[in-house]
């Protein structure tokens, strides 16, 4: 077992929670849309809303592959 390759399994994860998430990502790439069409201004609150519900979406079915 000691040679047995270790796979992360957080990116999968997350992007199967991304489904449960295309509401928070739908209104991050409609902000990008309108930075991208203004040419000025910061979609960060956006993405860390879109981010924290992947996080919570992830973490209990991340802990449960690592127990």
């Amino acid at each position: 077992m000691a040679d047995a390759e270790v796979v992360d399994q957080k990116p999968r994860i997350e992007k199967e929670c991304h489904s449960s998430c295309t509401g928070q990502w739908g209104k991050y790439e409609a902000c990008v849309k309108r930075i991208t069409a203004k040419g000025s201004g910061s979609c960060e609150p956006w993405a860390f809303d879109y981010w924290t519900c992947v996080d919570k979406c992830t973490a209990p079915r991340l802990f449960a592959v690592l127990k």
